[in-house]
């Protein structure tokens, strides 16, 4: 078998399908909700977490069982119903269509699997066991976690904003290469450990002035 090949997906505006009625059904659903995609939960029960997502309209909730096409138009598929044996024929309707579908649990049905996630507002960080053994992967995602606190995400931020002006100021790629690392390593990041958010903008700004 290939291995697997990570990536992140842009998922605003797009359709996605989650074939509900297991118990990964609610969180799927914010998940998608959470990430901007257009999503139908077909589910003859919708849990009580996505209830308020359904009456704001940012959930379609068909109240009944899947049927052949409901995927039509589909870009990504979450199958997790109650009646496994159901994965087999959402799967097939999927590979058909040629949209990626991931069956909860269920790795003969996948064409895609999920990692275990720890999110630090800009920083996100995948563990995968390429579906071994999730519950490996989220004990490391959970050491990673202790080791990599909020300031991660708040200086992964910082650098963002400086993206388009380190472009101006460095055209040269190598140069500008090297530049972000001496930001990365310098010691904003201790700063922003301390609360002290000022003085990390400041010190990147200094890294910057001196690669000139």
């Amino acid at each position: 078998m290939s291995e697997y090949y990570p990536i992140l997906l842009k998922l605003d505006g797009k359709p996605c399908v989650v074939v509900g009625g297991g118990g990964e059904t609610g969180q799927r659903v914010l998940d998608l909700a959470g990430a901007g995609a257009q999503v139908t939960l077909i589910s003859r029960a919708a849990p009580a977490e996505i209830q308020l997502l359904v009456q704001e309209g940012r959930v379609c909730w068909k109240a009944r069982a899947y049927q052949p096409g409901d995927l039509a138009g589909a870009f990504l598929v979450i199958a997790c119903p109650e009646d496994r044996s159901l994965n087999r024929e959402i799967w097939a309707e999927a590979e058909a269509r040629g949209i990626a579908v991931n069956a909860i649990d269920d790795l003969a049905h996948c064409n895609f699997i999920f990692p275990a996630i720890l999110r630090r507002s800009h920083l996100v960080v995948a563990v995968s066991s390429s579906g071994k053994s999730p519950a490996l992967a989220a004990r490391i995602r959970d050491r990673i976690a202790r080791e990599f606190g909020a300031e991660y995400g708040e200086f992964a931020g910082l650098l963002g904003e400086l993206r388009a002006e380190m472009i101006q100021r460095f055209p040269d790629f190598e140069q500008r290469k090297i530049v972000w690392y001496r930001l990365v390593d310098s010691g904003a990041l201790e700063l922003l450990k301390l609360g002290d958010s000022q003085g990390a903008e400041a010190a990147l700004r200094h890294v910057m002035t001196e690669a000139r």
